[in-house]
């Protein structure tokens, strides 16, 4: 269980880092442009991610958080040393984690209280990655531009 929950963290790494070389590829600006959709740019989705990344590690290791701050990024430089420095240290943390199964009790954005183990919120992020990258998918292909595959399937492709 503990490969199988490292490698699903792997992907949403992955797939996170494929949508963001996409994006290298295009006009620097499209990041902040507006677009119709769940968040109006690319930039504030990702920071969106990114926030519940982080407050998802924090709640697992054992930090008291009941809400979230959204960083604004500026570029993908930005949006890349962000994301590769948090999943590095969520990664390590899993590797060094002896029991998934550990329950993390903790408060939501609403004052409930909650408890999940360490694998199943991992599971969680994955989840909410892939959800808002479908959205920066359809963000990109609204401003004109191709969008990049970043499914599960061609992860273990690249893996084998």
């Amino acid at each position: 269980m503990k490969k199988l929950t490292l490698q699903f963290f792997a992907y949403h790494s992955w797939a996170n880092k494929q949508l963001i070389e996409h994006l290298r590829k295009l006009p620097k600006e499209i990041i902040n442009k507006e677009v119709n959709s769940v968040f109006p740019s690319i930039s504030q989705t990702f920071a969106h991610m990114y926030a519940v990344d982080e407050l998802w590690f924090l709640r697992i290791n054992g930090k008291r958080v009941s809400s979230i701050e959204t960083k604004p990024f500026k570029t993908i430089q930005e949006l890349n040393d962000a994301f590769t420095y948090l999943h590095h240290e969520i990664l390590q943390f899993l590797n060094l984690t002896d029991d998934l199964e550990q329950p993390v009790i903790y408060t939501n954005t609403k004052g409930e209280r909650f408890s999940n183990s360490i694998r199943e919120i991992i599971y969680h992020i994955v989840n909410h990655g892939t959800y808002h990258r479908g959205n920066i998918s359809a963000m990109i292909r609204q401003l004109g531009y191709q969008g990049v595959s970043t499914d599960y399937i061609y992860y273990l492709r690249k893996i084998e």
